[in-house]
């Protein structure tokens, strides 16, 4: 595996673990009782997080799949983009 893809997939994971982090916090959060309006705000965050996760995948997979795709078939590389574009935007 080429030096960029591991080093994407290192901070793939890092940002899966913040996100856990997050949840879990979230979770502690409830158990205490915290009040609606910290709840609704950490909830956010983990919103935008999870957002961040899906932009970042889906640059990973152009800088680093699409690019080989697009030399070997340049109307499934656009395809595949396409997908990609419309799944992250549900």
């Amino acid at each position: 595996m080429p030096e960029g893809e591991t080093e994407s997939r290192k901070q793939t994971i890092q940002r899966i673990n913040r996100i856990q982090g997050q949840l879990n916090s979230l979770k502690t959060a409830i158990e205490n009782d915290r009040d609606c309006e910290y709840l609704v705000t950490q909830a956010h965050t983990i919103e935008k997080a999870l957002s961040s996760l899906i932009i970042h995948m889906v640059e990973g997979y152009i800088e680093h799949q699409a690019k080989i795709l697009v030399h070997e078939d340049a109307e499934e590389a656009l395809r595949s983009i396409k997908r990609l574009f419309e799944l992250s935007h549900r």
